[in-house]
């Protein structure tokens, strides 16, 4: 196993593995449970997401996941998304507020031609959806992004309100069935938690 690079992201480390001739990234994380569990509930949305595993590595516990070393993170990507990507972005973003990830940004989203996303530490978070959507990422899917989010803000409108208003369409919206949670979610709190999230109807 040997140390190719470290990438330093908003709030991780990421480490860079070369080890048995494959690229690996490891991230350390205190909650690897959440980590899988996240990976399960964005194939609901068709989200595209790393095959991770739990790892540790010179003591340190996390998940290992394979390096997409043609994509960059959004970051520092330069180009201007196509529709495919706005739409997955859309996507990402009502998949977060579903789930309470307050921890979205450009620096855990690969994009190629798709997007792919990890680093799910800090999810099932109640409070305000206002918390679950990062001024970075909304900048790539509007230029007027801020203006308009700030403008919102303050209304009493629910997050479904808020997205429509942002040029959210009907394809964006998953039907999701309570069934399909429940055989993905065992524990009967986080249960409860998503479906009586997924309609979106949450305050701002």
């Amino acid at each position: 196993m040997e140390l190719i690079k470290t990438i330093k992201t908003i709030s991780n480390i990421i480490y860079i593995y070369k080890i048995d001739n494959d690229l690996l990234a490891f991230k350390p994380s205190k909650n690897i449970e959440k980590e899988i569990l996240a990976n399960k509930l964005a194939k609901l949305f068709n989200i595209d997401t790393l095959d991770i595993k739990p790892a540790e590595i010179n003591n340190k516990e996390g998940i290992l996941m394979p390096y997409l070393k043609d994509s960059s993170l959004l970051m520092h990507y330069k180009k201007e998304m196509d529709k495919n990507q706005m739409r997955q972005l859309k996507r990402i973003i009502l998949f977060d507020i579903w789930i309470g990830n307050k921890d979205r940004h450009a620096a855990n989203i690969f994009v190629n031609h798709n997007l792919t996303i990890f680093d799910h530490e800090k999810i099932f978070q109640s409070g305000n959806a206002r918390n679950f959507i990062k001024m970075d990422i909304g900048r790539k899917l509007d230029k007027n992004y801020v203006n308009i989010i700030e403008n919102l803000l303050d209304n009493d409108l629910t997050a479904m309100q808020v997205l429509k208003r942002l040029n959210f369409g009907k394809e964006d919206f998953v039907n999701i069935k309570d069934e399909d949670v429940k055989n993905i979610v065992k524990d009967e709190k986080i249960n409860n938690f998503l479906i009586s999230r997924k309609n979106l109807d949450i305050r701002f």
